[in-house]
């Protein structure tokens, strides 16, 4: 049988391992695609910009380039010029992404500075979707906004090694319940939207529940016991063990609505149920009533809150669902072979 051609790729990525997206989309799938045949490199984008980092990015990009069968862009939307001289190297250019990065994160969405900087991404982002060969979205919302620029787009979602994600085995009784969240400090303003049906809840339920918040900032809620733990790289299934029920409370916002929901699976992964907004990627996500609950209202997430704080079979039925569901649909060992696809007509185009 004749073997199979090794493809190159190069990924320039938006931010070191450190950053869960770029984490979670590139450095993730390498061990999975070098099994495959792939060769990889990463080239993450400097975090500091200078005369010196940017001429030395912008070689070791071209280097690359040139090296490579493939360049794939994680969510870096870089000036015109830059793309322009990258693809006379190689034109066989990949874009995914993860974020509705035509808006700002809600948490500076109020800021002029900001908002002008991303009417300036916005183009930037354009013409990156028209170049690419294809485009790789992180759900379908996602995939809506790139196909009114570009012609080949495909769907993989935000995905766990389920190898390093093992189910947690030991519960908490009904004397200490707790509802966990983990993720970046700027996302810490989605608590708005359950800020009273959390209140509500404490107030009935008392010292037998508390709130966990894994970040690099803490959050305080009036009404609401916070429990902070500070985050630290490699140990969120450590933390992500330490709850009982996984939270994701999101604004209705566009921002949000383009993101990938990936608290969510991250929760199902190790076997939790969640409590989630039912905004974009999230109704994709949970299934009320079988993987977790979608609450809008106050009155809703008190109901969610009380019904999982309430009832430990509940809590493991639900997450053993979860488990199963990202099994199916939401695991690198899934979508890893789907990614080496596009990956591979993309270097014979």
């Amino acid at each position: 049988m004749r073997r199979r051609q090794s493809v190159k790729v190069v990924f320039l990525t938006r931010y070191d391992r450190s950053r869960a997206s770029s984490r979670v989309r590139v450095y993730d799938y390498l061990p999975h695609l070098q099994r495959m045949g792939f060769q990889c490199q990463v080239l993450p984008f400097p975090p500091k910009l200078t005369s010196v980092t940017k001429m030395r990015y912008l070689f070791q990009a071209l280097w690359f380039a040139g090296w490579a069968d493939v360049v794939v862009f994680q969510k870096l939307v870089i000036r015109k010029v830059f793309v322009d001289l990258l693809r006379r190297v190689n034109p066989r250019i990949v874009f995914d992404f993860d974020d509705a990065l035509w808006t700002p994160p809600d948490a500076f969405s109020h800021d002029p500075q900001v908002r002008a900087l991303y009417q300036v991404q916005v183009r930037y982002l354009h013409h990156i979707l028209t170049q690419a060969r294809c485009v790789i979205a992180g759900n379908y919302y996602l995939a809506r906004y790139a196909m009114q620029f570009a012609s080949s787009v495909h769907v993989i979602p935000s995905s766990v090694d389920l190898e390093r994600y093992p189910l947690k085995v030991t519960w908490s009784d009904e004397e200490k319940v707790v509802f966990g969240w983990i993720g970046s400090p700027e996302n810490l303003v989605d608590f708005k939207s359950a800020q009273e049906g959390l209140r509500r809840f404490f107030l009935q339920f008392g010292a037998k529940a508390m709130l966990k918040i894994v970040s690099t900032s803490p959050l305080s809620l009036d009404g609401v016991p916070v429990q902070f733990e500070r985050w630290e790289l490699d140990r969120d299934v450590d933390f992500l063990h330490s709850f009982d029920v996984g939270l994701m409370p999101l604004n209705d916002t566009e921002r949000s609505r383009g993101r990938c929901g990936f608290k969510a699976i991250q929760y199902m992964a190790v076997g939790l149920p969640v409590i989630a907004s039912p905004i974009g990627a999230a109704t994709e996500i949970v299934e009320h009533e079988r993987t977790g609950f979608l609450a809008s209202t106050a009155e809703e997430w008190e109901e969610a809150l009380m019904r999982l704080a309430s009832d430990k079979d509940l809590r493991m039925r639900l997450g053993r669902a979860g488990r199963e569901k990202v099994e199916r649909l939401f695991s690198i060992q899934g979508n890893a072979p789907k990614l080496a696809t596009i990956l591979r007509e993309v270097a014979s185009s």
